[in-house]
């Protein structure tokens, strides 16, 4: 297991501290938090979650990855003022954020942005996008194979077994991925680490399944995308953006909207509902 669980996005002195749960990799082509930090005008230092090694996740439940996540914050003594989760993280920032009030005077704000719950159309949908990482460096002919064994995929599971359709979608991946690194003459260490990071998404994902955040977003505020899954039902509050799902923690509206958020100053947003 990776030792580290957190990584600072921005340094802010010892005061309050702002954590961020999203799953990230090399070659993700959605827009990640790191895009979004230097957005925000709310002052602070700003961690976001590290994931455990590649393998490690395979004996690890939900209750594992939010104990080590607050295990890294309790170690470090810190107060916590805000967490913010994005899509299948805003799973986990549920019960991170009440696991964080445990130990606090008080608890800290929890902020949703486009939360989905853990589900395998998902799962096909960010193993396609995966490919276009991929576009410089394998021939058209192969990305066409890409897709069309994922296809076959989809049709010999469906829709139903996340402990079938993971691991075949993820030998795709780190094949193509050790083709693409060879090319790139990239070693064997770090072919296996990159072909390793599809798997260590299922691992993620079968791991928030086991979670209900339900509790915990009654009360919290989601900002939604114009693609949001969740309708915006379920939420203390809503705030509905006309942005896209994939690009929206690069986007100048969601930064002021976290940033209201953040510091109380959210009187102008609009709510929805």
């Amino acid at each position: 297991m990776k030792k580290n669980s957190w990584q600072i996005l921005r340094k802010g002195g010892p005061g309050g501290l702002t954590l961020t749960v999203d799953f990230t990799s090399t070659g993700r082509t959605q827009a990640c938090f790191r895009d979004l930090v230097p957005l925000l005008s709310a002052p602070g230092e700003i961690w976001e979650t590290v994931a455990p090694a590649s393998g490690a996740e395979d004996t690890m439940s939900g209750a594992d990855y939010v104990e080590r996540w607050a295990k890294g914050v309790r170690r470090r003594e810190r107060t916590v003022d805000t967490v913010i989760g994005y899509c299948v993280g805003a799973v986990f920032a549920a019960p991170l954020a009440s696991r964080l009030a445990e130990a606090q005077d008080e608890a800290p704000r929890l902020i949703l942005l486009d939360p989905e719950l853990p589900n395998i159309v998902g799962l096909y949908r960010d193993f396609h996008a995966a490919a276009d990482a991929l576009r410089t460096i394998l021939s058209p002919e192969e990305i066409a194979a890409f897709h069309a064994d994922g296809q076959a995929v989809q049709e010999k599971y469906g829709l139903e077994d996340l402990t079938l359709i993971g691991p075949a979608l993820a030998g795709i991946f780190r094949d193509a991925i050790d083709v693409a690194g060879r090319r790139l003459g990239l070693d064997d260490d770090v072919r296996g680490e990159l072909g390793g990071s599809f798997a260590s998404f299922v691992g993620y994902l079968r791991a928030a399944a086991e979670i209900d955040p339900t509790p915990q977003w009654a009360t919290a505020t989601a900002i939604t995308s114009a693609h949001s899954t969740q309708g915006g039902q379920g939420f203390g509050r809503t705030v509905p953006l006309d942005v896209d799902h994939d690009q929206m923690l690069r986007h100048p509206d969601v930064a002021a909207a976290v940033s209201g958020l953040m510091t109380g100053a959210d009187a102008g947003l609009r709510i929805a509902g």
